[in-house]
Order: structure tokens, then C-alpha cells, then sequence
């Protein structure tokens, strides 16, 4: 199991409340009457039929405009989890995370295993938003398992989710996992400076996993991006 740092797990309500004001700004009335609908219905009795089309279908219904957050909303984001970046999350994955919050009963092992489940079967562009919600879902330990995955998957879309500007991985990877998702980053090309807490939980094993990466693309004619020596030389 990982070692949760920092271990404020947000409180569902307030982060609905937070999301839910920023797709009134971002989307249309008639989206929004569409999402409220569907919000509503999970608030009042989880209805898993229902809420696997609804999330099926909020790409469809809502697009995929950005978040508008003003910095107020931004500052108590971070304040209901440190590291939270929902001004990256499209209006789809913002209500799609909702829509899963509201089905939050304070049972862990259901909440856990309806993530799984939801994972286990998702098209990209749902996967990319269940695993960007990990920055805020409640039941954080029962979803490693999951969050490993998600670093494990071949597409660089779910990849990217887990391991950049979401703050899970900090939380919650032990060193081992946290140290491959680092290197796997450098290999696939991801922003590095885009992993939360990056500085903050360097150790030497990583720092040398980095280096003899390097070696290997040096000796192949391809050096690694600037960012990546600048980390492993201020160590």
C-alpha cells in the first residue's frame, strides 16, 4: 500500500458544489438541464443502469469546453485538496466525476468497487476522466490497485490522467510505484514538471533509475529533455 501524505480527502459534497457552479458557467442551459437531471437522480438513490449511460453520455450532451474557474474557485479547489487542478478537467470529465461523487454513500468498498468496474470497461475519454477524479474521490486507499493500472496503460491519454497534475499518485504510490510512473513519464515523453509533489518526494533510488535512463537515449542519439537533467542535477 502507498503512504498518504498530506492526507486531506476531500469532502464529495463541497467538491460537487464546486464543480457543479463551474459547468453552470461552462455550459448551456439545456446541458445544464440535462446534468442536473441526472445529478439529481444519483443524489437521491444510486441508480446504476441510469448513471452508466448518463456518464456514456456527457460527452455527447455537455462537450468538452475547459472549466471556467475564477481564482477564488481555483484557491478553494486546492483548499479541498491540495494538488487538485480541475481547471485542466473538460466540462465531460467534470460532470462525469460529479455524477460518481454523487453516488457516494460512505461505504468504501462499494464506492471502490463501482470505480473498478467503471474503469475496467471505459472508453478512453471516460477512463481519462474516472482516473483524473482520483485527485478527489473519497475511499482513496481502496482505489491503489486502480491507480496503478492506470499507470500501467499503454495509451499515453489515461496514462497522462494518473500521473500528471493530479495529485493521487503523491498521496498515495509508495516509492517503488511512484519511482516507475516517474521514469515511465520520461519514456513516453510526458511532462515531468507536470507530476504533483515531483520535488518533494525525490529519493536516490529515482534519481539514479533517471541517470541510467539517460545513458541508455544518449547512447541511442536521444537525449532527454532539459527538465529531466535539471532534476537529476539538483540532486
Amino acid at each position: 500500500m502507498g503512504h498518504a501524505r498530506g492526507h486531506n480527502v476531500s469532502d464529495p459534497a463541497a467538491v460537487i458544489g464546486l464543480l457543479y457552479t463551474s459547468l453552470v458557467r461552462t455550459l448551456s442551459p439545456d446541458a445544464m438541464a440535462w446534468f442536473d437531471a441526472e445529478l439529481d437522480r444519483q443524489q437521491s438513490g444510486t441508480d446504476e443502469r441510469r448513471l452508466a449511460l448518463a456518464l456514456g453520455l456527457a460527452g455527447r450532451k455537455l462537450g468538452r469546453a475547459e472549466l471556467s474557474l475564477p481564482a477564488a474557485d481555483l484557491a478553494a479547489a486546492r483548499r479541498l485538496r491540495a494538488g487538485w487542478q480541475p481547471e485542466r478537467w473538460g466540462a465531460d470529465e467534470a460532470a462525469r466525476v460529479a455524477l460518481l461523487l454523487a453516488t457516494w454513500r460512505g461505504d468504501e468498498a462499494a464506492f471502490a468497487a463501482r470505480i473498478d468496474k467503471l474503469c475496467a470497461g471505459a472508453e478512453v475519454a471516460e477512463l481519462v476522466a474516472y482516473l483524473k477524479g482520483f485527485a478527489v474521490f473519497p475511499a482513496p486507499a481502496a482505489l491503489e490497485r486502480r491507480a496503478r493500472e492506470g499507470v500501467r496503460a499503454s495509451m499515453r491519454p489515461p496514462f497522462e490522467a494518473i500521473a500528471c497534475h493530479n495529485p493521487y499518485p503523491f498521496n498515495y504510490f509508495d516509492e517503488a510505484a511512484w519511482n516507475q510512473m516517474v521514469v515511465k513519464c520520461v519514456f513516453v515523453g510526458a511532462p515531468i514538471d507536470a507530476i504533483v509533489g515531483l520535488h518533494e518526494r525525490r529519493n536516490p533510488e529515482l534519481v539514479q533509475m533517471l541517470r541510467d535512463f539517460g545513458d541508455e537515449r544518449r547512447a541511442a542519439g536521444r537525449p532527454l529533455p532539459n527538465v529531466v537533467h535539471d532534476y537529476i542535477a539538483n540532486s
